[in-house]
């Protein structure tokens, strides 16, 4: 065999080994993979909130190790199977999307200074329209938490973005809801219910 030929040959082999390893293997963030607990899909149980009129069904995501976490949405809400990573979900509800999501945090920044260093200027950067109309500190479940509210346009028309970022063990996560601007009043009790159900479970 000549050796031209035999160097691509080799060369082929390791990136096909390469793009099996990261589409199948450890790495892999597809719902088949490894790392997307199919038991994190599973509500585990209903409660009923008569105040508020919900029906909540109880995620636990035992996706990645030091991050397990619970978290309660109203029955109504349809999950979305197409999430593509570990320790994610995504919500469709009528009129707007919801995410709870894992993030890291450099180990030299505390959660605030990310949020206000790194993640706003992104979504200023990211989205037509940025515009911030609230910020505050919140405490959950005994988790420091910061939730920054802010408007955007898509597809010319306003809305509004709910985004709450709770300390964790080891990763944050990041409770995001989004809709028109219109319907935030109707919806943010509900809302407020789901953020403040969210617990870790191996802290």
């Amino acid at each position: 065999m000549n050796k031209k030929v035999a160097i691509v040959f080799i060369l082929t082999l390791a990136a096909l080994g390469y793009l099996t390893y990261y589409s199948f293997g450890p790495s892999s963030t597809t719902h088949i993979g490894p790392q997307v607990n199919p038991e994190s899909l599973k509500p585990t149980q209903t409660t009923a909130v008569a105040q508020n009129n919900e029906t909540l069904k109880v995620y636990h995501n035992k996706d990645i190790a030091e991050n397990f976490y619970a978290i309660s949405i109203p029955q109504s809400w349809q999950i979305q199977y197409s999430t593509s990573r570990a320790g994610e979900y995504d919500f469709n509800f009528t009129g707007g999307t919801a995410k709870v999501e894992l993030m890291d945090v450099p180990d030299n920044s505390t959660l605030e200074l990310f949020v206000l260093s790194q993640e706003e200027p992104r979504l200023k950067t990211w989205l037509a329209g940025y515009k911030r109309i609230d910020y505050q500190k919140l405490n959950i479940n005994s988790n420091d938490a910061y939730q920054l509210v802010y408007l955007s346009d898509i597809n010319g028309v306003r809305y509004e973005s709910i985004r709450t970022y709770v300390t964790g063990p080891d990763q944050a996560a990041v409770i995001t809801f989004s809709l028109m601007q219109t319907r935030v009043a109707s919806l943010k009790n509900t809302f407020d219910l789901v953020t403040n159900s969210f617990s870790w479970e191996n802290k």
